[in-house]
Formats: structure tokens, C-alpha cells, sequence
């Protein structure tokens, strides 16, 4: 299966900051603001309009043009000018750029609940393992049974439909994702049943990802 995993820009006319606090130490935090490579950044310094106030090894208080928002670990927060705009305002495109090795894990939301994804190509539907599921508020076990091949062997795959996936502020509605029972993916998914729904166009070592 072959994978791309990439890192996001969002290109939007929106002032909004999407800001997921990757790593925690005391006085610095590693932060990544829209999806771009993560970066460590002091207490009392900004990163891409984003400035630490604060931080310990469990919560980060972060500022965007004079809002605050307190950040966990592993969370994601949306700040910024935009959070007045109706919450159905979403990019109408994003820009994915390879790292180093041509993998990178991405942000996002399953039905407005945080999430990282693997953006995959090589899969062909949104896959969660059902833990990431149970997490995530979906009732799998209400969808349509089949089996799925892992490395652990053949599980139980429950397919069904989300309200909504977003990545970088890119929303798509009612997406069909499968579910396998186990720890398997252990990071979901994010498969053609997304992907397929967007023109894609790559170039090098970018892809910009754009609504029909």
C-alpha cells in the first residue's frame, strides 16, 4: 500500500489559527499552526501568529490576536478572527507538502471530535481501529459487517456513514469510513472515500486538494 502523508496549509481567506499542541515541556511547547511542520516554541515567543503564554508537560496557554485558549496534550483548538463566521464555513482547499522521508501525520475532525490522520492514498475508505471509533462517538458496531486483512491476521470490519471529516479546515459530509476491530490501523486512515471526493493535483512534492 503505498502512502502519502503530508502537512498542511490552509488556503483560505480566513484569519483563523488551527493550533494542535504536539508535544509539552515546561516554559516551550511543540505546536503545529494550520497543519505546517511542527515546531518548538518558548514561553513569551510566537510561532505563525500563535504565542505561547505559558506551558507545562500537561497544558499549554496559547494567545491568537488576544484570545486564549489552555491546550492538552494530543488536543487541537481553532482561534482566531473566524470563529465568528457560520460554523459551515470551511477552506475550499489545502495545500499538502511531503516531509523529509514523504510522511507526515495530519489534524483533523470525524464529526467535530480531534483527530490525526495518515493520509493514504493506497487505501480505498477512511479507516479507524475501534478503539480510535469508541473514542471518536461512533457506533460501528451498528454497520455492515465484513473482514478486513491486518498484520495480525483477519478482524471484523464494520462499515458506515460520518456527518462530517474535516482536514485543515477542509470539510466534506457524510463519508463513508470502516472500522476494524483491534489496534489496528494505529493511526486512522485518511482513505479515497475522502480523497476521491476532491480534485487532486500534485506536483512535486506538493498536492493541493480542492472541493469540486
Amino acid at each position: 500500500m503505498c502512502s502519502v502523508i503530508v502537512s498542511l496549509v490552509i488556503v483560505s481567506q480566513a484569519e483563523a489559527k488551527t493550533v494542535s499542541a504536539i508535544a509539552l515541556f515546561n516554559d516551550r511547547a511543540m505546536l503545529s499552526v494550520d497543519g505546517e511542520k511542527a515546531k518548538i516554541v518558548r514561553s513569551g515567543t510566537s510561532h505563525l501568529g500563535v504565542k505561547v503564554i505559558s506551558s507545562n508537560t500537561t497544558e499549554a496557554v496559547i494567545e491568537v490576536d488576544g484570545k486564549r485558549r489552555t491546550l492538552s496534550l494530543n488536543s487541537t483548538a481553532v482561534l482566531g478572527e473566524s470563529l465568528s463566521v457560520s460554523p459551515k464555513s470551511t477552506a475550499s482547499s489545502i495545500v499538502l507538502y511531503e516531509n523529509d522521508v514523504g510522511f507526515f501525520e495530519s489534524s483533523g475532525q470525524v464529526n467535530g471530535r480531534a483527530v490525526r490522520f495518515l493520509v493514504d492514498t493506497g487505501a480505498n475508505i477512511v479507516v479507524f481501529n475501534s478503539l480510535d471509533a469508541t473514542r471518536l462517538g461512533l457506533n460501528y458496531l451498528a454497520g455492515e459487517k465484513s473482514f478486513a486483512s491486518t498484520a495480525s491476521g483477519v478482524a471484523p470490519m464494520y462499515s458506515l456513514n460520518v456527518d462530517s471529516i474535516s482536514v485543515g479546515g477542509l470539510t466534506l459530509n457524510d463519508i463513508r469510513v470502516g472500522v476494524i476491530e483491534g489496534s489496528f490501523p494505529g493511526i486512522p486512515l485518511l482513505g479515497m472515500t475522502f480523497l476521491s471526493r476532491l480534485d487532486m493535483n500534485r506536483s512535486g512534492q506538493t498536492m493541493v486538494l480542492k472541493k469540486r
